[in-house]
């Protein structure tokens, strides 16, 4: 199944009565400018689409974006005069709540409600129903498609097929956003962040996951909610470890931590990780991660990517995956900014006459960036790969990767393959990241400019290399052996088998 742009079709009672309400006003507000505010813009797109004003507001301009999921985004003192037309929803962490409401009431706003009670009673709604046994619900991202850790689990159900339940067939449901690809045969899709969203969540038996779920996100009496995350090894600084986290995503952070059955580790070192990071105080599935098992099989995806990209059979792959920038699209990233860009055409030949091989360039920008390819745009000989469903294929069938500060350098050496490390600016991105060991202290070919990318790649020891990351991988305890997928079908299958109420009994 091809994704397409979805549309909430579901009858729900709750945003018959939510347009109701916003009918009798010509203005409606949505009080904040994070990840509530877009959680809920999302949520409510049905009942807002028929409003003749909508807006997102703030206290303050200053330091806010211009617009938030399409919508402008201005301070609440600009509508005053409108004030007894306006309907005002605060869309914060319940943390801050009680600021704006006090802040509304001083400015005259009269009506309003806020997000919180609004999910109260779409929740009141959707738990009437009750929890499907065979449901499980995946999400991967903000609404991704089909990829990350839960892709890997979702065939792994798939290939057991109906024997896994007693004969009946599972209901394998992903949060997919607009634009998510293609899905196989046996997989449904709704909206990311619709109605229908939470209604799937709400009446399943098992979510998987690999980021934290959204604040309207509620658990219940009787669910599974296995966490699977999507970093591996020690590399940057998360959650409650790193500085300068907002303490809204920290309260989303714990609250997630509250409600996980189960995290699936990569290593030894993740999961102390997951204690101090994220506080999180359950159980722990140590058997490396679904999305690595790729590395220990045949290569499947070789000519299918072939395919895709016009490669040739005997043309080695480089894989270049930059992560994000802050400055990502601002003239301080663009060449002739001082900042040093990868030479793509120089670096390829230098491989080729290091190891006699052909050799093609893709690059894999991180989904945030804006406008990446203006940076290499002067060069030719590579590919962008970006639009690429799923990271771990395009890791699977490369020879060598070149990175910054991505945490695929992990994931990827797993294969006793090439690991290059391109840090041309290391001290500016460190100021902005912490990191858990310096880069010094990996086994990675760690290089500050194109130069000595050169020799480095000229005098590259192969066996010098595999010694120093097996020391690596050991230190830091990698789980992964290739049946990671295998391990966690193994658990779901005996949450499947759990009748009635959740052992933990977290339901929130």
């Amino acid at each position: 199944m091809r994704g397409k742009r979805q549309v909430s079709k579901m009858k729900s009672v709750f945003l018959e009565n939510i347009s109701e309400q916003f009918q009798k006003y010509n203005y409606i507000l949505i009080y904040g400018a994070g990840g509530v505010a877009k959680d809920l813009l999302c949520l409510l797109e049905p009942c807002l689409r028929e409003c003749p004003q909508v807006c997102v507001v703030v206290s303050e301009r200053k330091g806010n974006q211009d617009s938030l999921h399409g919508y402008s985004v201005k301070e609440i003192t600009e509508f005053r005069d409108v004030r007894e037309d306006t309907y005002v929803i605060v869309s914060v962490m319940p943390r801050y709540e009680k600021q704006i409401e006090e802040n509304l009431e001083r400015e005259g706003f009269q009506a309003y409600c806020t997000a919180s009670m609004l999910i109260e009673q779409m929740y009141k709604e959707i738990w009437e129903l009750p929890v499907s046994e065979d449901k499980i619900v995946f999400s991967h991202g903000d609404g991704y498609g089909f990829g990350g850790n839960p892709k890997y689990i979702a065939l792994e159900l798939l290939k057991a097929g109906a024997d896994i339940k007693g004969g009946h067939s599972l209901d394998l449901v992903w949060l997919a956003g607009n634009c998510s690809g293609e899905f196989p045969d046996g997989i449904r899709t709704v909206p990311y962040g619709s109605y229908e969203h939470y209604y799937e969540l709400g009446t399943a038996k098992i979510w998987i996951d690999n980021q934290h779920k959204s604040y309207f996100t509620r658990k219940r009496d009787g669910q599974f909610y296995m966490q699977t995350w999507h970093g591996g090894g020690p590399l940057k600084k998360i959650e409650f470890d790193a500085e300068g986290i907002p303490v809204s995503y920290l309260d989303l952070c714990e609250m997630n931590s509250e409600m996980e059955d189960i995290m699936v580790s990569p290593t030894r070192f993740n999961s102390r990780l997951y204690r101090s990071a994220f506080h999180y105080c359950g159980e722990l599935l140590e058997c490396g991660y679904p999305r690595n098992d790729i590395f220990w099989k045949a290569d499947e995806n070789r000519k299918k990517i072939e395919e895709l990209y016009g490669l040739k059979p005997e043309e080695r792959i480089v894989l270049f995956a930059p992560t994000y920038r802050e400055d990502s699209g601002t003239e301080e990233s663009l060449p002739g900014s001082g900042r040093e860009i990868l030479r793509i055409e120089e670096i390829c030949q230098v491989l080729e006459e290091r190891f006699g091989k052909k050799y093609k360039f893709l690059i894999r920008f991180h989904p945030y960036d804006k406008n990446p390819e203006k940076r290499y745009s002067w060069c030719e000989g590579w590919i962008n790969v970006t639009s690429y469903d799923d990271v771990q294929e395009l890791l699977a069938v490369s020879d060598i990767l070149i990175t910054d500060y991505s945490s695929v350098m992990w994931d990827f050496s797993l294969q006793k393959k090439p690991v290059f490390l391109f840090h041309p600016d290391l001290d500016k991105y460190q100021k902005e990241r912490g990191y858990y060991l310096p880069f010094g202290q990996m086994p990675y070919i760690e290089v500050f400019s194109n130069e000595e990318m050169c020799r480095k790649i000229k005098c590259f020891d192969e066996e010098s290399y595999r010694r120093k990351l097996d020391r690596f991988l050991e230190e830091y305890g990698s789980f992964d052996r290739g049946t990671a997928s295998a391990d966690v079908a193994e658990q779901l299958i005996k949450w499947l088998n759990v009748p009635g109420e959740n052992r933990r009994g977290k339901g929130m």
